[in-house]
């Protein structure tokens, strides 16, 4: 009876771990819609590392609310490239995803209308609160065929 509750409080907390971050990038995501988008012009790119972790960085310059702005933009979501730190290859990946927006290139990012500072490059990311419903709805039908199994 023990290892069946236990089980079953396993399967539960790991759901709420898989489930909780997409959630939370659902409400990002919904939020961001709603910006304003902008296209502005790569004048540089650079690469960011943190840690094994490397982001594909573009400054841009654009013209927002009759202002000329000029910032660094990446990943709203904080995509990165990982890799083991001395075989990394975090570094050649991010410069395969830079060469899609190369200097000179036009592109498209949305800024925060409550915060012009704030801008991100529009992407196409996945479709978050879908996934998380998807991934509810598996261990929920987890959870009730092995409760009727460990319980029956």
């Amino acid at each position: 009876m023990i290892l069946e509750i236990a089980g079953l409080t396993l399967l539960v907390a790991v759901g709420a771990f898989l489930i909780a971050p997409m959630l939370r990038s659902g409400r990002r995501q919904a939020a961001q819609a709603t910006w304003p988008r902008v296209r502005c012009e790569v004048i540089e790119q650079r690469y960011r590392a943190a840690g094994n972790r490397g982001f594909a960085e573009y400054r841009v310059r654009y013209r927002l609310d009759g202002r000329e702005c000029d910032r660094f933009v990446g990943s709203a979501d904080g995509l990165a490239h990982t890799g083991k730190e001395r075989t990394s290859p975090a570094p050649r990946l991010v410069r395969v995803h830079m060469a899609r927006r190369p200097v000179g290139s036009a592109i498209e990012i949305m800024t925060n209308p409550a915060d012009p500072d704030e801008a991100y490059v529009v992407e196409r990311e996945l479709p978050a609160r879908a996934i998380a419903f998807a991934t509810a709805s598996v261990f929920l039908l987890l959870f009730l065929v092995f409760f009727f199994i460990a319980f029956d």
